[in-house]
Formats: C-alpha cells, structure tokens, sequence
C-alpha cells in the first residue's frame, strides 16, 4: 500500500509517517515548500513538495497513491477568516477533489473536535451537534471541510473517513502546544481556570496515528467519522500534575474563574486586532473555554467498529513526550 501524508514534517504527520513506514507501507510525504523537515528527515520516505491551496500542484504528489492521509492545516485558534477557510476549508476541497480524480482508493481527513461547541460534554460521541460558534474560525473551517469530505462520499467518487482526535493531542514533535505547556510549568507561569477540575479528553499522537491507520485499512470505515482519543478519564489538573511530576516541577496552584478568563481574553483579542500584532494573545477566549466544563470525547465507535485501543498507556504517555521536550529544550521559540 502507498499512502500520501499531507502536512507529513508537521507533529501528528511525522508521527505517522514513522508508523506507517514501521508498518510496511511505502510513504510519500507531502509538505509545503519552505517548511522545516527536521522531523521525517533520514526517514525512508519520498518527499514532494505542493501546496494545498494550490490545485494544479496536487495531481503529481498523488500519482500512484492508495490512500490519502489529508492533515495539512492551519491549526490554531487566532488568525484570520479569510486564512482558515482558504487553507482548512477550500484546501480540503482541492485535496478531495484531486484524489478523487487520482482515483486513490480511501481518504482520510483529518478534523477536530472542534466543530462541536464547547458548552460541557460529559461522555460525547461522534453525534453531537456541530454546533461550533461563528466566530471561531478553526472550527467552522473544520466544518466546511467535512462536509466537502461528505459530499465526495455520497457521490460515489471516494471512500472517505474522518477522524476527530481528542480535545489535547500531545505528544513527541508537539513543537507549539505542548512545548509552551512545559516551558510554562516549569515557569510557573500556568494557571488553571474553574480550578481545573473539567474533564478533558487526550489524544497521545501514537495511539492517534495508530487508530488513523487502522482505518485506512478497516472495510467498514468507509463513509464514516470517528473520535479517536485514549478514553483516560483524567480532569485538567491531574494531567497537569502528572507532567509536572515527570518534569520535576512544582504542581501549579493559581486559579482564575472562567467569567474573569474570558473577560481578559476578549480584552487582550480586541487589543491584538486593533494593533494587528502579528504573534497570538497569550490568551483567547477559546482558550479560556477548554476548562470550562468538561470536554470528554470518547472513543467507543472506534473501539466497537475498529478494533481500536490505545497501544501506549497514560504514563508512558507522559514519560515520552516530557523526554522529547527535554531533548530539544531550548530549540523552539
């Protein structure tokens, strides 16, 4: 089987190139020119350069593909309307379309939880409303994307699947979430908000990538969407403390309630909008919401119809991405 990764240099794609290759596929690694390619280099994958935004650039990185891995994104909670729906959104469309048209055999889209609101969710499932706010672009670009996805499916013209990851993915190569998350541990400069007691969902990137390779495989994937998480029930501040412990640091204490969080981030965003700061607010109001209440997405359609369990259990987890951060410490901003 050859599988095209979009996005592959990025966190979540080198991770997957690496276990498709463990796993005896043959990989071509798409990335956009310009961008680093410390994390696939030395890896015995074939690299192409195009741009998903760009559709007369797609057809060759496709040729003789079995399977699409489309994770290439902007994948942030600042920036422009204009950015995600021209990347996120008509960049799916172009990526569907151009291996619809290769005639690859399945298509995996790679979305996010984030087409759902974050108003509490106890146990959800790949049911709930998508019912994203209008003004978070990310997950309204998400949106968008599935339903091109949806419409290739219906169609006849492709064998897709989508994957929703959990509410945190971590893991080795995480060069912007989780390497700010411990570089502000260690700091001391993180706080919790509502005390940090909302459950969360993980998704630790090689439990993701190994459900996101079993569906590129599995029959009766096809036409389906599926939440891939670890399925730990874990609150917020019991993961912040379990990586503080493995980074031998003081578990944080300071708390701030939600209404006074995103009181200060719709400051801090409408700051940053009238100056035109290039850099993101050092918070948003998505941000303040993810521990508001409890974001808890449950893998159980993956597990019924996948066969899907974690390979890598939470301290495990946790001890191998603290020793990534601790590796290359000091080399990202």
């Amino acid at each position: 089987m050859k599988a095209l990764v979009t996005g592959a240099n990025g966190f979540i794609g080198s991770n997957l190139v690496k276990l498709l290759l463990d796993r005896g596929w043959e990989v071509r690694s798409m990335v956009l020119k310009g961008t680093p390619l410390d994390f696939i280099e030395g890896l015995d994958t074939e690299i192409v350069y195009a741009d998903i935004t760009l559709p007369d650039t797609l057809p060759p990185a496709l040729k003789g593909v079995d399977v699409v891995f489309h994770l290439a994104a902007i994948a942030s909670d600042w920036g422009p309307k204009e950015l995600f729906m021209r990347v996120n959104a008509e960049g799916s469309r172009n990526m569907v379309e151009a291996s619809a048209n290769a005639e690859v055999k399945r298509y995996i889209q790679m979305s996010s939880v984030a087409v759902h609101a974050y108003n509490g969710h106890p146990h959800s499932d790949e049911t709930a409303p998508r019912d994203c706010p209008s003004y978070l672009y990310y997950g309204q670009s998400k949106i968008k994307a599935e339903n091109y996805v949806n419409e290739f499916y219906k169609s006849g013209k492709l064998e897709t699947v989508i994957i929703r990851p959990g509410l945190f993915p971590f893991g080795p190569n995480d060069t912007t979430s989780f390497y700010r998350l411990a570089a502000a541990l260690e700091k001391g400069a993180f706080s919790y908000v509502n005390g940090g007691k909302a459950k969360v969902s993980t998704a630790y990137v090689e439990n993701l990538v190994h459900g996101m390779e079993i569906a590129a495989k599995h029959e009766k994937a096809a036409g389906e969407i599926f939440i891939i998480s670890d399925g730990w029930e874990l609150t917020w501040r019991e993961l912040m403390e379990r990586f503080c412990d493995e980074l031998g640091v003081k578990h944080p204490w300071l708390s701030i309630p939600y209404p006074v969080a995103n009181m200060v981030a719709g400051i801090m965003e409408n700051v940053w909008r009238k100056l035109k700061l290039k850099d993101d607010p050092p918070i948003t109001k998505y941000r303040a919401s993810l521990m508001k209440d409890d974001l808890f997405f449950v893998p159980d359609k993956a597990k019924k119809i996948l066969g899907y369990e974690p390979i890598i259990d939470l301290n495990e987890a946790v001890k191998r991405t603290v020793n990534w951060y601790k590796r290359v410490k000091g080399r990202y901003g």
